[in-house]
């Protein structure tokens, strides 16, 4: 048994390793991409994002059931990883044709087809690190996965920083991705067979594969709606427009998603607290998902506002003029944002509250809508038409997402009220960095910012001091 002081302590350093990840990602990419130049960071993007497109075709959902059935089939843990085991590299080798033939007819002789090579190779590692750690993580250990995670991001650091130095080739820049995931691979394969003592090697049993392809199918189709979705705009700007214009996208791009660390961490003990209430405690269920929603707005609507302001000056600032035209993308995605952070919510409780077919038919839709729109906007409107699709799916998604929960609980719409209020800050906040920000340095306006809509949130009401403390103290434990 599995105490809850344990299961939160490995909770807390686990999401305080993926954050640091996901802040030192965007700091390396940051400087990448001002080393790099539109066309070579569109190159260097458009590699990872084709190749991770069809990394779920490795996995399948495999990854997620493993963790399910390590946690509550201890006895036979070891037959489940290597019968999973065996599966991924039969996947792995189908997925590396298709990719490769894929890469040999759509880029035969564009300079993306050797790096779509190397990077096909890296999603092969880091599908087998991912499955050594689903291992692991089913035993309720996530301490070996978070310093994994970290080394693994400090060695793209420090060998990537020194290399820029020396070379802008992109390909060599990605074999320092290449080179952490092999050392993540290792590792955790060596955390794998010594610590927890399980044997690596090749099992098949036609009734136990015919048995886990059927459990893992939700999972799949959950997980291919979700990379499809995530990645489609990268390849159709790459066929529609060329690498320079995938470049000027990623920058929104990176900037808007590197953000998701703030409902990442927020959300981290949601998904017990929602499941445990649906069970037991109908008004805390409620309670739980009116502040979980609130919060996530409070937080996310000034972000979007702020952004928006100096979005001009933070592209020019982090990655020089020549990316000016990633400015307007940048505007149209982080208008977003709110809806993006609202939705983990959503989602999360939807899974909660056993409602899992409801969130994959929902990314299925999404998927479908975001195809379309990026086929009918990319051509008309260009790099922005990728963004607004981008946008417009993440706001449909919320919709659906929101009337399946409400379709749950019956929740008031005073309930929200105090939404209104974080509008209205912001708009404020919004003027007064719009009128002042060419006076002063963009990152003190940041602070500045943050604090008059704090302020104002206490002035309107919208929001209490005691607010304050239990958004800060959310990050850790929904309560």
């Amino acid at each position: 048994m599995v105490s809850g002081q344990k299961i939160t302590a490995n909770t807390s350093f686990f999401m305080t390793a993926l954050v640091l990840q996901k802040v030192l990602s965007f700091v390396y990419f940051t400087i990448l991409a001002r080393a790099l130049g539109a066309e070579g960071t569109g190159q260097y993007f458009f590699a990872i994002s084709f190749a991770a497109m069809f990394s779920v075709l490795i996995d399948l959902g495999l990854s997620p059931l493993l963790i399910r059935e390590v946690a509550k089939d201890e006895q036979n843990s070891q037959k489940w990883f290597q019968q999973i085991f065996t599966l991924k590299i039969l996947f792995a080798v189908l997925t590396v044709l298709i990719v490769s033939v894929l890469d040999t007819v759509l880029f035969y002789s564009d300079p993306v087809k050797n790096l779509i090579y190397l990077t096909t190779a890296i999603i092969v590692i880091d599908s087998f690190t991912l499955l050594f750690y689903a291992f692991i993580r089913g035993k309720q250990s996530l301490k070996f996965e978070s310093w994994g995670t970290i080394i693994f991001q400090l060695i793209v650091l420090v060998i990537g920083l020194s290399l820029i130095r020396m070379t802008d080739d992109v390909f060599l820049l990605l074999g320092v991705l290449f080179v952490a995931s092999l050392f993540n691979m290792i590792f955790s394969g060596i955390i794998l067979t010594r610590k927890f003592k399980i044997k690596i090697k090749f099992y098949f049993s036609k009734e136990l594969a015919k048995k886990i392809l059927l459990i893992a199918l939700p999972f799949a189709l959950a997980a291919i709606f979700a990379k499809v979705y995530a990645y489609i705009d990268t390849f159709l700007l790459k066929m529609f427009l060329g690498d320079e214009e995938v470049g000027f996208y990623s920058i929104a791009y990176k900037i808007t998603f590197a953000l998701q660390f703030i409902p990442l961490a927020f959300v981290a003990s949601l998904y017990p607290a929602f499941a445990n209430y649906f069970k037991e405690d109908y008004e805390n269920l409620k309670r739980v998902f009116i502040k979980s929603f609130n919060y996530l707005a409070f937080i996310a609507i000034p972000v979007a506002f702020g952004v928006i302001a100096l979005a001009d000056i933070i592209v020019a600032k982090l990655y020089t003029s020549e990316f000016s035209f990633s400015v307007l993308p940048l505007q149209v995605l982080i208008a977003s944002i709110p809806f993006l952070f609202v939705n983990f919510s959503l989602s999360s409780f939807l899974n909660a509250t056993n409602r899992q077919k409801i969130n994959t038919r929902n990314l299925g839709i999404i998927m479908v809508f975001n195809i379309v729109a990026n086929i009918i906007l990319i051509p008309e409107i260009g790099i922005w038409g990728a963004a607004l699709a981008s946008s417009l799916s993440t706001l449909f998604l919320f919709g659906l997402n929101l009337f399946a929960v409400l379709r749950v609980i019956k929740v008031a719409a005073r309930s929200f009220l105090p939404i209104l209020g974080s509008i209205f800050s912001s708009l404020i906040m919004f003027f007064i960095i719009t009128y002042f920000r060419d006076s002063f340095s963009w990152i003190l306006m940041i602070f500045v910012g943050a604090i008059i809509y704090a302020v104002l949130m206490l002035l309107t009401r919208s929001i209490k001091l005691s607010d304050l403390a239990s958004i800060k103290k959310s990050f850790f434990k929904i309560s």
